[in-house]
This record gives C-alpha cells, sequence and structure tokens, in this order.
C-alpha cells in the first residue's frame, strides 16, 4: 500500500542544503516535516511538478528588524517574497520588550530614530498587549505569520526595564541589577528566545536615541553584556547577536570575550567588501579564522550583495554618526534642514570637516552619490545619473558645497541612488561568501523603507555569484543561505531538505530569477497608506512554510504556517 502524504513536490532539481551534490528527485512532506527524499512512491493531498525548477531549503536571514512590520505584514516582505522562511527580530539591542507602560511611546520613536521605521506606522499597528519579555513572545505566537519567526531579547529594551532610561543612559548598572537581568534573561530563553543582542559603537553608530544621544548599549560598561554571557554559559544554548564593528571603530576582544565567557556562538555584525578600504574584508577573515583556531565560535555576519540606497534627501536619515552631520540632521524638517544647507557658516564647517573615508558606515563618500531626480534645479538637470564626484570635477566645486546648494534649492526634494560604500568586486565578495564561518544576510528587513531595501540578498547572490559569473555553485550558495545560519542559531530541525527537518522550502526558475535592480518600486502598503520602497521578485514559482504554500507565482496565499523559531541545540561553527 502506497503512502499518503500531506505534499509531494516531483521531478524537481534539489539542492539540500548541505553542500551534497544536487540530484533529480522528490519530496515529500508530512505534518510540516520532510518524511521522504529522493523517488517517492504514494499519493497526496496536493502534488507540485518541479521539473526544471530548483528546489532549496528556505532562507534564513539572521539579521532583521521585522519586530513591528509582523503585525501589519504576516509574509515580512520583501524577505517573504524571495525565499526568506525564517527571521530574526531583536538585533542590534532594539526591539519592543520588555516595556513599561510609560516608555511605550519612546520605544517605538526610538525603532524610528534608529531603524526609520515611520513611528505613526508603528503605533497604529502595535498592540501592546504584553509588558514582560514572556507576554510579549505569547503575543507573537498568537500572531497569524507567514514566515518563521525568531528573537533576541534586545539588550536596550532589558536595561531600561530594569534601571529605567535615565540611569540606563548613564551609569553602569548595580551589582543587584545585573542579577535581575540574568534572571530576566533566564526567563526570556525558557520563553523561546534564542539569545540576546546588541551594539556597542560608542558615538559612532548610526543608531541615535530620539533625542541624538547615543544608543544605551553602545556606551554601556561592556560589562554588562558579559553579564548576560554567562547565563547562556550556565544554560548550554543561545547565541549573542552583536553590532560592534564598523570600519572607523573595531571592538573584537570584546567579542572575543563574549565568545570565551559564553562558550556559545556569537555572531559579529558586520563584514563587507569595501573598495575604499581593499583589505579590510581579508583581515576580517583572518581574525575569523584565528579566533575560531583558538576555539572561540564566532560567525561574520556579511553584508555583501549588490544592494543601494535610494532616497530624497528629504528622508536619508543614515548622516547620524558624524557630530556635523548629526548636526544637520536634528536640526528640524526639511525646510529647517534646507536653510541650514544654505547657511554658509554651516557649509564652511562642513567643507573643512568632510572626509571620504569618514562616510563608509553612513552610505559611502559623498563623491559616490548618484543623482537620480534634481527636483528641476536648473544648474544640476545636466548631471542626473551621474556622481557627484563626476559633478565636483567638472564644475570645480567642493562635493559638500554641490551637495548643500541642491538641497537648500530643492528643500531636500532631490533624489539621490547610492550603491554605498559596498563593494561589487567579484573576486572580494566571493571570497567572504564562501568562507564557513561567514552568515549571508544582514538584510535589515523591515528597516529604512524609504531608501533601502535588502531583503533580496539571496536572490542577489545566486543570480550574481552563481548563475551570471559561475563563481560559486548552488550547492555551496544554498548551504551558506540556510544551513550555516541554521547552525549558528541553534535551529537543528531548520536549513537542509533532509528527513525530519521542517519542510520550509522554496522553487525558483534560475534562468528568470532576479528583481528590478535599477530601481525600487513603490508600495503603498503601510497601516495608514504609508509608503516604502520594495524590491519584487521575479522567477520563484512556490514558497512553502512548515508544508504549506505561502506564495504561488508572486500570488499569496493567505495561509499563515510560520511558527517561532527557538533554540534547539549546540552549534559548533
Amino acid at each position: 500500500m502506497n503512502d499518503h502524504f500531506d505534499l509531494v513536490v516531483k521531478n524537481g532539481t534539489i539542492v539540500d542544503g548541505t553542500g551534497a551534490p544536487s540530484y533529480v528527485g522528490d519530496i515529500a512532506v508530512r505534518d510540516g516535516r520532510i518524511v521522504a527524499t529522493g523517488t517517492v512512491a504514494g499519493d497526496a493531498d496536493t502534488v507540485i511538478d518541479a521539473t526544471g525548477l530548483i528546489v532549496a531549503p528556505g532562507v534564513i536571514d539572521p539579521h532583521t528588524h521585522y519586530d513591528a512590520q509582523i503585525y501589519w505584514d504576516p509574509y515580512c516582505t520583501n524577505s517573504g517574497w524571495h525565499g526568506v522562511t525564517s527571521v530574526v527580530v531583536g538585533n542590534c539591542g532594539f526591539g519592543f520588550a520588555p516595556c513599561h507602560p510609560e516608555h511605550r511611546d519612546g520605544y517605538v520613536q526610538t525603532m524610528e530614530s534608529t531603524e526609520q521605521i515611520p513611528a505613526s506606522v508603528i503605533r497604529r499597528a502595535l498592540p501592546w498587549d504584553w509588558e514582560t519579555y514572556p507576554e510579549w513572545i505569547e503575543s507573537l505566537k498568537r500572531t497569524p505569520k507567514g514566515i518563521n519567526v525568531g528573537a533576541f531579547l534586545p539588550m536596550n529594551s532589558l536595561m531600561i526595564w530594569v534601571m529605567g532610561l535615565e540611569a540606563a543612559s548613564s551609569r553602569a548598572a548595580t551589582e543587584d541589577e545585573r542579577a535581575e537581568m540574568r534572571r530576566l534573561l533566564h526567563e526570556a530563553m525558557d520563553a523561546g528566545a534564542l539569545g540576546f543582542g546588541f551594539s556597542f559603537l560608542q558615538e559612532s553608530n548610526t543608531h541615535k536615541q530620539p533625542n541624538g544621544s547615543p544608543m544605551i548599549t553602545d556606551i554601556m560598561d561592556i560589562e554588562e553584556a558579559y553579564n548576560l554571557a554567562r547565563v547562556l554559559a550556565e544554560r548550554g544554548e543561545g547565541t549573542i547577536q552583536t553590532l560592534i564593528e564598523v570600519p572607523t571603530v573595531v571592538h573584537r576582544e570584546e567579542v572575543e570575550e563574549l565568545a570565551r565567557i559564553s562558550g556559545r556562538p556569537v555572531l559579529h555584525t558586520v563584514i563587507m567588501a569595501l573598495d575604499a578600504m581593499p583589505d579590510y574584508h581579508a583581515e576580517q577573515i583572518a581574525w575569523l579564522d584565528d579566533a575560531n583556531s583558538r576555539g572561540l565560535t564566532i560567525y561574520a555576519q556579511a553584508l555583501a550583495f549588490r544592494g543601494w540606497n535610494e532616497s530624497r534627501f528629504a528622508d536619508w536619515d543614515i548622516w547620524q554618526g558624524l557630530p556635523i552631520f548629526s548636526e544637520f540632521q536634528s536640526c528640524g524638517d526639511a525646510k529647517a534642514r534646507a536653510a541650514k544647507a544654505a547657511d554658509p557658516e554651516f557649509r564652511d564647517r562642513l567643507r573643512a570637516t568632510y572626509r571620504p573615508e569618514m562616510m563608509i558606515p553612513m552610505g559611502g563618500p559623498l563623491e559616490t552619490y548618484v543623482l537620480g531626480n534634481a527636483a528641476g534645479a536648473a544648474k544640476f538637470l545636466p548631471f542626473e545619473g551621474r556622481t557627484f564626484g563626476d559633478m565636483a570635477a567638472e564644475l570645480g566645486e567642493p562635493v559638500t558645497d554641490l551637495i548643500m546648494e541642491l538641497m537648500a534649492e530643492t528643500e531636500l526634494e532631490a533624489e539621490i541612488k547610492i550603491a554605498g560604500a559596498l563593494s561589487r568586486n567579484v573576486d572580494w565578495n566571493v571570497a567572504i561568501m564562501s568562507h564557513p564561518l561567514v552568515l549571508p544576510g544582514t538584510s535589515d528587513g523591515g528597516a529604512h523603507g524609504k531608501f533601502w531595501s535588502g531583503g533580496q540578498y539571496g536572490t542577489d547572490l545566486i543570480a550574481w555569484l552563481v548563475r551570471d559569473e559561475g563563481r560559486m555553485t548552488l550547492e555551496a550558495l544554498h548551504h551558506k543561505l540556510s544551513s550555516v545560519p541554521a547552525k549558528a542559531l541553534g535551529l537543528a530541525d531548520r536549513g537542509e531538505l533532509v528527513v525530519g527537518k521542517s519542510a520550509d522550502i522554496y522553487l525558483y526558475d534560475l534562468a528568470d530569477l532576479g528583481y528590478n535592480a535599477d530601481r525600487y518600486d513603490i508600495a503603498y502598503d503601510l497601516p495608514g497608506g504609508d509608503w516604502r520602497r520594495v524590491a519584487r521578485a521575479r522567477g520563484i514559482r512556490r514558497i512553502i512554510v512548515n508544508g504549506q504554500v505561502t506564495f504561488n507565482d508572486n500570488n499569496c496565499s493567505g495561509r499563515t504556517p510560520g511558527e517561532l523559531l527557538t533554540s534547539k541545540a549546540l552549534a559548533p561553527a
């Protein structure tokens, strides 16, 4: 008698995520799990003919900010359009729990100031049916999800809950407060947290509190993080996410100490290839190898795909990492900033202060910015589609003066496209993606929607490095997109298309795979009719989450089979 299955995917080219060679065959699913692979005999409620398609494990994105968006978008798009079946929130120390009621609006404003998610949108969407972290986990479980969601306990939220906002922003925790934070991390892990996350970049972080001051963890005593690392050591489970290095600020000793104290994986954010610093990624890789050779389990999260920023100057809000630019960004609305841009005294100071290398963490040197739309400014119209570096050379004027003049004349309505500091050097990006300790991603999914979209990184890497350049195999890249992050996060039942694991699968046409890499689309799909920039997928035929189809040729099924992700096992590098 033949077996009966809920779903069978037949005759596809299966790239199972383990790194093993692909094969043409079938996958059978029952109760949300893979129960047979190879040649499957039996009938099924649903049969999908995958002839000519790649069948791969769903992408796992360890670095997103869908903390709010999951409450209005069960599929966490863009990510959910691009074969991502699992995301992690609570990154960089930001989130909405634990939260005393009197701090709710402050948390909302912080998510706007750090991740540029409009506060008005968040206020419309969040039910605030929680105060403690376990209560928020229960709220997340109740929320319909078309994608799996895991979460770190965000350290900023934890410190405010225990110490209060003013104390957490100005002093080290007492021993009693540290004991309470350890207790609360135990409680959060019991509820389902994957570990904890934080940033530690002092004044150099573009993340700022609503009043423009540094985030709490950026200026905290690093002992607060070590204190929590000891909890993971006691439990023998969990992962630590750190935003602790940008090219201008390096804290690798602290990362090593976190790995040493906890005995657990530490996700080091970020590794990237930079044209302005051609040896930077190689130096990071050498450090990763050395640290792991000494028994420290450290992974690097990569920001390494062909992403870009696209924005009106009025919406561009990532210059907060330098005092002179923070002064400009914080002086008021677009009209006030336009007046500031016209001020000769400010222009003089900016011209004297500016150095291209200073801008690497903030979208890249001004010279690399491309003028997309001059908003009618006659002097600048001939330069649409060209860089400000070209413009400065041709006109013989400082690049800072030109950008300020354009903003003053158009009241920040001019549009720019910014490839940023990220290099598109194929050799460098292959070196990053091929390294066994690197996790692709850092999409920042859900954040910066007025100028950025990153959920398409898996689509981009496959099309770029595998299909178009022929520099990586599908087997190697899908291993990196799913299996490696699953191991780093302790997701023992995800990331590979093998018997016993959850049926998170996507099917795509390799020849057709892609998205519009010239311009983002504008989607008016936020609560209240607000807008965002998006990159829609092309060539993805089916997306399956826990055995249920969520997208069929870009058409949403309406099903919400997503689950809470919890750490199941020790994950050595």
